[in-house]
């Protein structure tokens, strides 16, 4: 009876983590909004600047400050 909490709560850190996003995912998502959004001729502003910056990031290979700068971007994309 003592295993059933510690494999429950096995299975939710489990699943919760496979729902967490990459950089590279989550850059991968940001790409074709923030190209449809120039092309729209819309202002991206600080957006632009972060995606940029996560972009370097990564290059550097900087997982978890990619990670964070592109959340910010994705959170400063102006409304569709």
């Amino acid at each position: 009876m003592r295993l059933l909490p510690i494999a429950l709560t096995l299975i939710l850190a489990l699943t919760t983590a496979s729902h967490a996003q990459t950089a590279i995912e989550l850059k991968k998502e940001l790409l074709p909004k923030i190209k449809k959004a120039q092309a729209e001729g819309k202002s991206l502003g600080e957006a632009e600047t972060l995606y940029k910056q996560g972009d370097e990031d990564l290059r550097n290979g900087l997982q978890d400050e990619a990670l964070e700068n592109f959340k910010k971007a994705k959170e400063a994309m102006p409304a569709d």
